[in-house]
């Protein structure tokens, strides 16, 4: 193992030395479907016909609403999907980010997407934009404070400072009051979303945007925005029923959270870690240090704290999974940047973890074999009887502890394995043929990992430089390799989710990209690099087990089985049946999935047209919740599957489980999407906007008023600039200019802001 570490430790530092190759997608993939898939043309609300944006009403004049982009997304118990939007209302922004984010912002419209009849289909939910309100905005507080809303102290469990002013005895402060500007103080973007066990969708915490000091801001009349962006993390959360296509308020958290990480627990309730209380400030030095419990019984949390091993510091949005023995396990991954490497303890996200609920306490178990990693995927591969340990797969991202590496690197797929006595090991598998940056992982019903998205650099340092990655790739535990399938069409490199659907087909959708170089939005540079402009287009995977012959077909199961109970399946191809698994319904966001999980299941034919199954023996391995029970036909090729039927695991139901589509439903068709350049007049009305902001007056002059006018000369500058997209990191056409002055001085901007 230490030979391992040694050259895991060479590898890391020639990375973040000399970076990596500029690379993107190959050429398209060769294949027939039984070897690499295939995909349907994009499809979106309203289809081509529908411009992407339009006039908002009753909104600044002038402002835009477009079509929602699937950052997150979840699997609903009745087969339909949940989605909601990232960044939104981006398009509106003019000139740098670092001023006219926050004033553009609004809360994040959602919608439910119905496949099950082959052709796409939209609902609008109530409310469209969420339930969330912040719960520290008090009415008609500006919030411009001098030190910003978090006191430098905080309280204990806020972050580091908050918890060493805490043990040194200082008197805590909570949070003041954030500005209330009404629009952007609910927005799920950056919450986490899980499923309950009685089929409800949890989202918990997000963000409130505001500029922090405000300056100038338009929508309160003035010609121009002028500030530095922020953005408190939510301590709101809510629920939302499928059944009535409804979001509710829960009662809020203790600690407000962006980007935090959610596992359902064995009993059914979820707990809650890490999420940043503030982006740029980051008086706390670093993310939330103290987990909550959700109890779907009281929609109420819990703060779990027993004495100073209850608290620690994880990256935003961790990597974490419930593991055989109970416990939630901290794979030493998420995202790193906490934004820039400003974290007093940062060097702790680096080992692995694992939290304890009996005692309310984590404890180290080592280091993973390539240290922290960030905007890196982990997928866990099916687990068999006796279900004594879980094999998580990590892939892609980059390495180095914050602000880490540029450059994403291919050859550091690794394995963890945990098993029933929480011993932890690691070893290295076969590389990934493409670099990604927050590639998408499904788990798939033989056992095989998607890969899909994600791009070639990390999008946070210098936005609008990545080259999408759209070859899709599988990995196959058996032999520990990567292998490319299918390629997809449109550019999905940050903010989108993969997830799979009841008829075993994937659905890849979304892309909400931060503007290039964090100037004004619909910015694009053009080929090889990113498309710009938001996405709301869906693709749908066929995998290569649908063109491999006849699928097998269950006739019913019943539609709730407790742990460990024998139940039946009746099925026409009892004879031909290889395997029975479960795997739990998805809920991804920003493409991560903790609760992510498949099982086989032990089985016995008791006819031609019967099995009898076992289900799961408790939930440790299989919290209590809805599953896609799948059955496997061998054949010559490999196993496929059936069309899923919904059964909830952990409580008995006799009655017949849903099957949310047909066995011989297609890919969805009959839907289209706007063209990937932009046909809705963002783009137009961007520029027309910032250049009519070039003639307008000037606020007072000040620090902020300054840097910001500075970003903005260099982000002009840096646009009429030509720029080499592809040359090698080391090449002299590729300056510091190149990679982006105006994020460089964005990030500057940043930085003094935090002194």
């Amino acid at each position: 193992m230490h030979g391992l570490r040694r050259c895991a430790l060479v590898a890391v530092a020639a990375v973040l030395l000399v970076g990596g190759v500029v690379s993107g997608s190959s050429a398209q993939v060769v294949g027939t479907p039984d070897l690499v898939g295939q995909w349907t043309e994009p499809f979106e609300e309203g289809g081509s016909g529908t411009p992407r944006c339009v006039p908002a009403e009753n909104d600044t004049p002038g402002f835009l609403v477009c079509k929602p982009t699937a950052q997150a997304s979840a699997m609903l118990p009745d087969g339909r999907i949940l989605y909601w939007n990232g960044i939104e209302s981006q398009e509106n922004a003019r000139g740098p980010s670092a001023m006219s984010l926050s004033p553009s912002a609004r809360d994040s419209q959602a919608r439910v997407l119905d496949l099950r009849s082959g052709t796409p289909q939209w609902v609008v939910p109530t409310p469209e934009r969420g339930a969330h309100k912040n719960p520290d905005v008090k009415e008609g507080d500006d919030g411009n404070a001098p030190l910003g809303i978090f006191p430098p102290q905080g309280r204990p469990g806020d972050g580091f400072t908050g918890s060493l002013a805490g043990e040194l005895g200082i008197p805590e402060n909570a949070p003041d009051s954030p500005p209330d500007e009404g629009d952007s103080d609910g927005d799920m973007f950056c919450a986490d979303v899980t499923t309950l066990a009685d089929g409800r969708i949890l989202i918990a915490g997000g963000t409130d945007w505001y500029n922090e000091p405000r300056l100038a801001d338009r929508d309160k009349g003035d010609p121009q925005d002028a500030g530095v962006v922020e953005l408190e993390g939510l301590r709101s959360s809510s629920s939302f029923d499928y059944k009535t296509n409804t979001f509710t308020p829960t009662s809020p958290m203790k600690f407000g959270r962006w980007y935090p990480g959610m596992v359902v627990q064995p009993d059914g309730k979820v707990l809650i870690t890490s999420g940043a209380s503030q982006m740029t400030n980051k008086y706390q030095a670093g993310q939330v240090r103290r987990g909550e419990i959700f109890d779907p019984a009281t929609n109420a949390w819990t703060e779990q704290y027993a004495d100073s091993k209850s608290e620690t510091s994880l990256p935003m949005q961790p990597r974490q999974f419930l593991v055989p023995s109970g416990k939630t396990f901290y794979t030493g991954v998420g995202q790193m940047w906490g934004p820039f490497g400003q974290g007093a303890d940062e060097a702790i996200m680096m080992f692995q973890q694992m939290w304890d609920p009996s005692s309310k306490t984590w404890e180290i178990t080592g280091m993973g074999p390539f240290g922290g990693r960030s905007g890196t995927q982990v997928v866990s591969q099916l687990m068999e009887p006796p279900y004594d340990q879980l094999n998580l797969v990590t892939f892609g991202g980059t390495l180095g502890p914050p602000p880490g590496s540029w450059v994403p690197a291919n050859g550091f797929t690794s394995v963890t394995t945990i098993d029933a006595n929480d011993n932890v090991t690691n070893r290295v598998v076969g590389e990934l043929h493409h670099p990604r940056w927050f590639p998408s992982g499904v788990l798939l019903p033989d056992g095989k990992i998607l890969t899909v998205g994600g791009g070639d650099k990390d999008e946070v340092i210098d936005p609008g430089m990545e080259i999408p990655v759209k070859v899709a790739e599988v990995y196959d535990p058996t032999s520990g390799t990567w292998a490319e399938v299918a390629e997809h069409t449109r550019d999905r490199t940050y903010h989108n989710s993969a997830i799979l659907l009841p008829d075993m087909r994937v659905l890849l959708g979304g892309h909400a990209p931060i503007a290039s170089h964090y100037g004004g939005a619909n910015q694009d540079q053009g080929g090889p690099t990113s498309n710009n402009d938001n996405d709301p287009s869906f693709e749908v995977w066929s995998p290569p087990y649908l063109f491999r012959g006849a699928r097998p077909t269950i006739t019913s199961v019943q539609s709730g089985v407790a742990h460990g109970q024998s139940f039946n399946i009746s099925t026409p191809n009892a004879d031909e049946i290889e395997s029975v698994v479960l795997l739990k319904t998805p809920s991804a966001q920003h493409v991560n999935d903790s609760d992510g999980r498949g099982l086989k299941l032990e089985f016995t034919r008791t006819g031609s047209n019967s099995l009898s199954a076992v289900a799961p023996p408790s939930g440790n391995v299989a919290p209590p919740g809805p599953y896609y029970l799948v059955v496997n036909k061998k054949g010559l090729q490999g196993e496929i599957p059936s069309v899923a039927s919904i059964v909830n695991v952990g409580s008995e139901n006799l009655d017949t489980a849903l099957k949310p589509m047909p066995d011989d439903i297609a890919a969805p068709t009959g839907g289209s999407a706007t063209p990937d350049e932009d046909s809705s007049q963002a783009a137009k009305s961007s520029k027309q906007a910032n250049e009519a902001a070039k003639g307008m007056p000037a606020p007072i002059a000040g620090p902020a008023t300054q840097a910001t006018e500075t970003a903005a000369t260099a982000y002009t500058s840096l646009s009429a600039a030509p720029i080499n997209a592809t040359a090698p990191l080391s090449s002299p056409a590729l300056p510091v200019a190149a990679m982006g002055v105006a994020g460089v001085v964005g990030m500057t901007v940043r930085r003094w802001f935090r002194r």
